[in-house]
């Protein structure tokens, strides 16, 4: 009969813990990367059937018809409302700035950061025409538990792009936090951006906000 020795269990149990972590990392990859996958699979599916519907309404047979852009961020907005946090990406956009504003300026801002979100990417995913994308193993996954970072190749106009999606498990699923393209951080561009915003109207929020609302 084998005799362990307290030493041996403590290996024993560490390995254990080892092997339970691990597995549970994994478990929680492939439910990010499946939210990842689904809703990038939706977004095309969406451009497709518009540019079906677009082609059925022209008079014109084999004419391009631009998809109406109140349709396209509506159907955004279906697709992706549920998988990103839009709430805690504003946050992060107004870093030093989100504890001087108050209750009303932290929702009027999110509300303005999640339409011009959309917009924005709205008219990228159209400007790509995305033909196909692969989700990327976890190699070297070092995340902690909640949080997982997925990777996608897209292919797009002959050209390859990386997306890396930073995930956190939410109450409701796991949800988006930040994006990079091909190494921009979009997160910290739109936090520089509000930044540069807040020091040139003197620290007026409000007036930021409305810009946010309308660039124009």
């Amino acid at each position: 009969m084998l005799n362990f020795n307290a030493h041996s269990k403590k290996i024993v149990l560490t390995a254990l813990l080892l092997f339970c972590a691990l597995t549970v990392k994994a478990d929680e990859w492939k439910e990010a990367s499946q939210v990842v996958e689904q809703s990038t699979q939706a977004m095309i599916d969406l451009l497709k059937q518009g540019g079906i519907e677009a082609s059925d309404d022209s008079d014109v047979a084999s004419e391009t018809v631009p998809l109406s852009e109140s349709e396209l961020l509506l159907g955004m907005e279906l697709v992706l409302g549920p998988v990103i946090d839009f709430d805690s990406l504003a946050k992060g956009v107004m870093a030093k700035f989100y504890r001087r504003a108050s209750a009303q300026q932290i929702k009027d801002f999110s509300l303005a950061f999640k339409r011009s979100l959309l917009n924005t990417y709205s008219r990228a995913v159209v400007a790509l025409k995305i033909n196909n994308f692969e989700i990327q193993s976890n190699a070297n996954n070092n995340s902690k538990p909640g949080r997982q970072k997925v990777w996608v190749k897209v292919y797009a106009n002959g050209a390859a792009y990386d997306i890396n999606y930073a995930m956190k498990k939410r109450q409701q699923g796991w949800k988006v936090t930040n994006v990079s393209l091909n190494g921009i951080n979009l997160g910290l561009a739109f936090r520089q951006q509000f930044s540069t915003a807040m020091a040139q109207n003197k620290g007026n929020m409000d007036d930021v906000i409305a810009f946010w609302n309308d660039p124009s």
